[in-house]
C-alpha cells in the first residue's frame, strides 16, 4: 500500500472516529456523505466534518446535553477564579511590577490580570468569548470569568452555534431535512424553553400591595406573550399607515436576500434541493451581520438625499436557515424610484450582482396597491408566521404554520437574530411607559404632548382603536419626520447614585426608569393684555415629570417564601406598607417667580391608584392582497 493512500485511508477511520462522536441522527447522514468521497473532495470535507469539534473548546462534546453543559460551566468557572486569585496574590506580592504600579496606580493589579485571562482564553482557543459591551469594565470582566452562571450563558451559546453551523454544512438543514433549522436544533430549544417555564412557575412575586403573582404570570402579561407581541407589532404598523394615507405617502415591500455565497442549499428548476457549490461555510449570524452593513449604507445615504422612510423591517429564514428581510417602507409619493436605486445599488450591485439569478431573486419592489389591500394586509402573514403562526394555515412549504413558528423561534434563539425592527417612527419605550401613567396625574397645564400622549394610549373601544392611538403619539412627539433630539416626550431615569449597590459583577446598574418627561410651550396672558386686550398672548416654556405607577417586588420560591420576605421588607410592625417615593421631597426653587417668562417646571408623584387594562383588542382585520 502507498504512503498516500494509507493516509486517505487512516484520514477515513479518523473522521469515522469523529462521526460517532454526535447525534445518532447525523451519523448515517455522515456516513453516507463519507462513502461518495474521492480524492477531489475528500480534504474539503474532512475540513467541514472536523469543524464539528470546534464545540469541544470549552470541554463539552458536540452531543452534550445541558446538564454536561451546566458541569463544563462549573468546572471552567472555578478553574478560573482558583488561577485569578494565584495571579493576584503573585502581582500584590511581588516587586517587579513596580513600573507597572507607578504607571497605571491603583488599577494596575486588574489591567494585568486582565492580560493574563486574555492570554489564558487565546490559549485555549477561546478568547472570541471575552466578556465584551459598552458597560462591562476590566474588573467586571474578571469576575464574569470566574461565574458559573456566566459560563453557562457563553458554552450554551458556543454549543448551539457550533452544532447548528455544522448541521448546515452536512445537509441537515432544508426542505427536506430540517426546515430553517436542525431538528436537533429545535429539540435543544423546546428543552430550554421547558427549563424556563418550569423556572418561571415556581418563582412567585410579591409587590408592595401585598399581592402575589408566579412570574409566568406577570410573564403572560407582557409581550413575551406571542398573542400581546403579535397584536402590538400589527398595531404600530396600522399605525404607520393611518399616518402614510394622512401624508399622502406610498408604501413599498422589499425584500432583500443574501448573496449565493451564503445559501447551503439551492433549488434547481425541477425541484431538487441540492447543495450550493458556491456556498463558502458563512453562517446565517454571518449572512445576518451582511445585511445589517449593506442596510446600515443604504440608510446613511437614503438620509443624505433626504429621502425619509419609515416603517418595519422582518427578518425571516429561508429553509435552509439564511436570512432574508421583508421591509414595509413608507416614502413620499414620487420617492419609490430612489428607494428602489439606492436598495439595489447596496444589496445587488456591491456584490456579485452578475450570478445566476442574482437580478430576479436578490431584490424585489412591489408597490403596496390601496385598491388590492392595506399594508398590514401584506405584512399581517410574515408577522403571524415569525411569531406564533395564528391564522395562517399552512406555509410556503405546505407545513403547518404553528409548527413552522416553533422552528422559526428556534432558528432565532439559536443566531441571536433580531426578528423585527422598527424603521423611523417615535420611539416605543416611551409608548409602553405611557401605558403605566394613571391618566388622572396628568394636569390640564401639563405640556399639549403629553396630555395628547396619555388620552391616546389610554383609548378604549373597537378594535383598530390602538393603530389610531400610535398615529396620536407619534404626532404629539412631533410627527413621523422628527428627530430623536427633537421629541416632545422622553423617559424620565433616576441615577442611582455613587453608594447604589452595584450588579453582580461589581459594575454601576443602569439609571432606573421612573416614567415621563414632557416638554412644551405654555401660552399666558398678564397685565399687559389688561391694558391691551388686543395683544397676543405670551408663551414660556413648560415641562413636566409624571411618575408611572410602579410597584416593588420581592421573589421568592413559592408563595408562601415570598409573603413571608415581603412582610419584612414592605411592612412595619404590621402596620401599612412603607410610604417611601423616589423624589427629592426637599423644597426646590421655583423658577417661575423668578419671571412670568421662565420656564414652569411641575413634578407629579405617583398616585399609588392601578387602573384596571382590558384586554388589547385584535387589529383591524386586513384585506386579502
Amino acid at each position: 500500500m502507498s504512503i498516500a493512500a494509507y493516509l486517505d485511508r487512516y484520514d477515513k477511520i479518523r473522521l469515522r472516529t469523529v462521526v460517532d462522536r454526535f447525534p445518532l441522527s447525523w451519523q448515517a447522514r455522515l456516513t453516507k456523505h463519507l462513502g461518495r468521497l474521492n480524492d477531489v473532495n475528500f480534504h474539503r470535507w474532512k475540513e467541514r466534518v472536523l469543524q464539528l469539534t470546534d464545540a469541544e473548546r470549552g470541554g463539552i462534546r458536540p452531543d452534550a446535553g445541558d446538564a454536561e453543559i451546566v458541569a463544563a460551566a462549573t468546572v471552567t468557572a472555578n478553574d478560573m477564579d482558583r488561577r485569578m486569585c494565584h495571579l493576584r496574590v503573585i502581582a500584590e506580592r511581588s516587586d517587579g511590577h513596580a513600573p507597572m504600579r507607578a504607571r497605571y496606580g491603583a488599577g494596575w493589579v486588574d489591567l494585568w490580570l486582565a492580560g493574563q485571562a486574555r492570554a489564558l482564553m487565546l490559549a485555549r482557543g477561546m478568547l472570541d468569548l471575552w466578556p465584551a459591551g459598552a458597560t462591562v469594565t476590566r474588573a467586571g470582566a474578571l469576575r464574569r470569568l470566574c461565574c458559573a452562571r456566566w459560563w453557562r450563558r457563553a458554552l450554551r451559546k458556543l454549543h448551539a452555534r457550533t452544532v447548528e453551523a455544522c448541521a448546515i454544512g452536512i445537509g441537515l438543514v432544508s426542505r427536506d431535512a430540517g426546515l430553517y433549522v436542525s431538528n436537533e436544533g429545535v429539540k435543544r430549544r423546546a428543552g430550554q424553553n421547558a427549563r424556563n417555564a418550569a423556572a418561571l412557575e415556581s418563582v412567585t412575586a410579591v409587590n408592595d400591595m401585598m399581592q402575589a403573582h408566579t412570574l409566568a404570570d406577570l410573564a403572560a402579561t407582557g409581550t413575551s406573550n406571542k398573542a400581546i407581541r403579535r397584536v402590538e407589532l400589527l398595531t404600530r404598523i396600522a399605525g404607520f399607515e393611518l399616518i402614510a394615507q394622512g401624508l399622502g405617502h406610498q408604501g413599498w415591500m422589499v425584500t432583500m436576500t443574501c448573496p449565493s455565497r451564503f445559501h447551503k442549499m439551492t433549488t434547481r428548476a425541477d425541484g431538487r434541493v441540492v447543495p450550493n457549490p458556491r456556498y463558502d461555510g458563512s453562517t446565517p449570524h454571518e449572512a445576518q451581520s451582511y445585511l445589517s452593513r449593506c442596510w446600515a449604507r443604504c440608510r446613511a445615504a437614503a438620509a443624505r438625499a433626504g429621502l425619509d422612510m419609515y416603517g418595519f423591517r422582518i427578518a425571516e429564514p429561508q429553509h435552509d436557515g439564511t436570512p432574508h428581510w421583508h421591509s414595509l417602507l413608507f416614502v413620499r409619493n414620487g420617492d419609490g424610484e430612489r428607494l428602489s436605486g439606492l436598495v439595489r445599488k447596496y444589496f445587488l450591485d456591491n456584490e456579485s450582482p452578475l450570478e445566476p439569478g442574482a437580478q430576479k431573486h436578490r431584490v424585489d419592489f412591489e408597490w403596496i396597491n390601496p385598491a388590492k389591500g392595506s399594508a398590514v394586509g401584506y405584512v399581517i402573514k410574515y408577522v403571524s408566521k415569525n411569531i406564533d403562526g395564528h391564522g395562517v394555515g399552512l406555509d410556503l412549504f405546505g407545513n403547518d404554520a404553528i409548527t413552522s413558528s416553533q422552528r422559526v423561534e428556534a432558528w432565532a434563539a439559536t443566531w441571536r437574530i433580531r426578528q423585527f425592527q422598527q424603521i423611523g417612527g417615535a420611539p416605543v419605550g416611551v409608548w409602553r411607559e405611557l401605558r403605566r401613567i394613571n391618566p388622572d396625574n396628568v394636569s390640564d397645564t401639563a405640556p399639549a404632548a403629553l396630555r395628547a400622549a396619555v388620552s391616546a394610549v389610554n383609548a378604549k373601544g373597537e378594535p383598530g382603536v390602538q393603530s389610531v392611538a400610535w398615529m396620536r403619539y407619534t404626532t404629539a412627539q412631533g410627527g413621523i419626520g422628527c428627530k430623536r433630539k427633537d421629541m416632545r416626550l422622553r423617559l424620565m431615569k433616576e441615577d442611582r447614585g455613587a453608594f447604589a449597590q452595584p450588579g453582580r459583577y461589581g459594575e454601576p446598574l443602569a439609571p432606573k426608569l421612573l416614567g415621563v418627561d414632557a416638554a412644551g410651550v405654555q401660552l399666558f396672558r398678564n397685565h399687559i393684555h389688561q391694558m391691551n386686550p388686543a395683544a397676543p398672548a405670551f408663551t414660556r416654556p413648560v415641562f413636566a415629570s409624571v411618575e408611572s405607577e410602579r410597584c416593588e417586588w420581592v421573589v421568592g420560591l413559592g408563595e408562601e417564601a415570598a409573603m413571608r420576605t415581603a412582610r419584612l421588607v414592605f411592612q412595619r410592625s404590621g402596620e401599612a406598607a412603607s410610604t417611601r417615593i423616589h423624589v427629592n421631597n426637599c423644597t426646590g426653587r421655583d423658577l417661575s417667580r423668578v419671571s412670568e417668562f421662565a420656564p414652569v417646571r411641575a413634578y407629579h408623584p405617583r398616585l399609588r391608584r392601578f387602573a384596571s387594562r382590558p384586554k388589547p383588542p385584535e387589529p383591524v382585520a386586513a384585506m386579502e392582497r
